[in-house]
């Protein structure tokens, strides 16, 4: 059953792009699909070929140590698409995709998803864009981890996190997530992060109200000898 609606239509155009005639293709290719926050959407080893496109809400993309810790790779917000590398190669899910929010999402079936990228090739174009920058993305976290201590990795996240504000033209950081969740994905510890972030406060080069973050002085954060 496709389903339409202008949420449904702006959140699928921030990875398939506005044109309309493809627009019209995807959405009579998916399905909507729901989940509760906690959910698991995919699960690490699974055989399913199913793609999805976040429509609404937030999940991130987990792997587990054998002491049954969680490994954080990513998060996923509106417009963002995963599931693809079962149908494109791998034959089994490489991580488990968990919902942080209530989501709702568009299924595409590898039939559906591999005819839309057949047809419309700047799909395809876009598939692999996003697996490049995720490779760059998973590249750039490896150097972190191996070469900066823990104090340098959490001022490398938070310049990664903050984005250009459209007014104030200052980095600002809307929705900083939980101590907890950002030193999942430093592998350091909440204590590091929360003590890091607060020093940065007490010397002027954050702002924090809540849950947004100012980031006033970026190269002076740049220029620390923590790295």
């Amino acid at each position: 059953m496709p389903f339409a609606g202008k949420t449904v239509q702006d959140s699928l155009s921030i990875f398939f792009g506005n044109d309309p005639d493809i627009l019209q293709d995807v959405q009579k290719a998916c399905t909507p699909v729901s989940f509760v926050n906690g959910a698991t959407i995919l699960a690490q080893e699974e055989e399913s070929k199913t793609v999805y496109c976040i429509i609404a809400g937030t999940a991130k993309a987990l792997l587990y140590s054998e002491g049954g810790d969680e490994i954080w790779l990513d998060e996923f917000g509106p417009g963002a698409l995963f599931g693809e590398m079962a149908v494109l190669g791998s034959q089994i899910r490489t991580a488990d995709i968990v919902a942080t929010s209530p989501v709702k999402v568009a299924a595409f079936s590898e039939e559906s998803f591999l005819s839309l990228m057949q047809k419309h090739g700047s799909i395809g174009i876009r598939v692999a864009r996003m697996l490049v920058e995720r490779i760059q993305q998973t590249t750039r976290r490896m150097f972190e981890l191996s070469s900066l201590s823990a104090k340098g990795r959490v001022y490398a996240e938070l310049l990664r996190l903050a984005k250009t504000d459209a007014h104030s033209k200052l980095l600002v950081i809307e929705r900083l997530p939980s101590f907890t969740s950002f030193a999942q994905r430093i592998s350091s510890t909440r204590e590091t992060v929360s003590r890091t972030v607060n020093e940065l406060a007490r010397l002027g080069y954050v702002s924090r109200t809540g849950k947004k973050l100012v980031v006033l002085m970026p190269e002076e954060i740049r220029n620390l000898q923590d790295w």
